[in-house]
């Protein structure tokens, strides 16, 4: 009986918004489908969301041409809370989020407004079930009011009244937010507006007369002055995963515990010790002048730790080559072993000495070996030109090559 209920006040409500779309707003297009709207509030990259303005396409209903914001002499202004706030005090409770509006010099009798949020949080209904609160501008001023969750991270809101209202500098409406209970420093939650047709009617902010000062006022409210807020988590920001490129041992190569001859550039962030090879197969390890052999698989484990003073987070994530990988740890915070299976590859062309790169050191090997000076355990890497012979010629191109004159395939 409960499920049949909610599902009837569902239908009633979108049943409601539909006939207030076509009667109260009538200079919005009313439009058959809904589409789905991307939520660029959650992304969950602890960033803030600024409004969009490229959003804002004026209604066809208008029927006048287009109207340039830049000709609006007023102020409006719309604005959520920037709110930061301790971690251990806020986490799993509930913050009230404010957006309030200033500077409305022309009454309007309807809006409506998509609010967009980052779905880590959580929206808290009050006692009437409804999931905005009221704020000054609309409380008690003649105004019938609703919300609907469209989809997590994003609520529709609107307002109408038969008369004109003045709406003066006060709170808009209210939206409580539980913040998650493993919040962490740097933690940041989008909160905002974003300009949107949903099928039903355009998004606006418009008196009872469709007047062009109110046009004009719409105008500029939706390009120029909505500003959207966030929830922040202060303190210094934990390291929350770190991204790695792990260069793959070539044929030949040495076998060497140095972090920087295999990694990439590291984040500044952490740091990487202890590196231990081992064939994958055998998990004998490696040790300082064992050589890697082309197609064979082996493993490598490190020691990954946050630096300068930092902390991981505990939901910490490692990533190498694109790929996420195990961690092991029994203080995440504190740093943890990473474990990696990658695959040598063949020997890198004209690197005659196996130490991962083409340099003058090669260029000194290959000229002693055809000067006679001190011969190649094994030249068969030296044949640059193919042509079954080491001489002079394999010399110009790997020189050539160093130089940067013209680069071997």
């Amino acid at each position: 009986m409960r499920t049949i209920r909610t599902r009837w006040t569902s239908f009633a409500t979108a049943l409601v918004m539909l006939l207030t779309a076509v009667t109260f707003l009538p200079c919005c297009a009313v439009k058959v489908s809904a589409e789905d709207h991307e939520n660029y509030f959650d992304r969950q990259d602890d960033r803030e969301v600024e409004y969009d303005r490229s959003k804002w396409i004026q209604p066809q209903a208008w029927n006048c041409p287009k109207i340039d914001p830049k000709n609006y002499k007023g102020s409006i202004m719309l604005f959520f809370d920037k709110i930061g706030t301790e971690g251990d005090f806020s986490n799993g409770k509930v913050q009230r989020v404010y957006a309030s509006i200033v500077g409305a010099d022309i009454p309007v009798n309807r809006m409506k407004f998509h609010i967009f949020y980052d779905t880590r949080l959580k929206v808290e209904p009050n006692n009437e079930k409804e999931l905005i609160f009221l704020g000054t501008a609309v409380k008690d001023k003649g105004f019938t009011t609703g919300s609907e969750l469209v989809k997590d991270g994003e609520i529709v809101f609107y307002a109408y009244s038969s008369e004109d209202v003045a709406l003066g500098r006060c709170s808009l409406f209210m939206i409580d937010f539980v913040v998650p209970k493993d919040a962490e420093r740097g933690d940041h939650y989008p909160i905002g507006i974003s300009y949107i047709d949903d099928g039903i009617a355009y998004d606006c902010f418009m008196d009872s007369s469709i007047s062009e000062a109110s046009k004009l006022q719409m105008t500029y409210l939706f390009t120029k002055g909505i500003y959207n807020g966030y929830l922040y988590i202060s303190g210094e920001p934990v390291v929350k995963r770190t991204y790695l490129d792990l260069r793959a041992p070539r044929d030949g190569e040495n076998c060497t515990s140095d972090p920087a001859v295999w990694f990439g550039e590291i984040p500044d962030d952490v740091k990487i010790t202890d590196l231990i090879w081992a064939e994958s197969s055998t998990m004998k390890r490696g040790t300082e002048g064992d050589t890697f052999k082309a197609g064979k698989s082996y493993t490598l484990q490190f020691k990954l730790t946050p630096a300068y003073g930092k902390d991981l987070s505990k939901k910490f994530e490692v990533w190498v080559n694109g790929m996420k990988q195990p961690f092991s740890t029994d203080d995440i915070t504190r740093g943890g072993t990473c474990t990696v299976e990658i695959e040598a590859v063949g020997r890198l062309r004209g690197d005659l000495n196996g130490d991962g790169a083409v340099n003058v050191s090669d260029v000194s090997i290959l000229a002693a070996h055809v000067k006679g000076v001190k011969k190649m355990s094994d030249a068969s890497a030296a044949d640059l030109n193919g042509d079954g012979s080491i001489n002079v010629s394999d010399i110009a191109m790997l020189a050539a090559h160093v130089k940067g004159i013209k680069k071997l395939s």
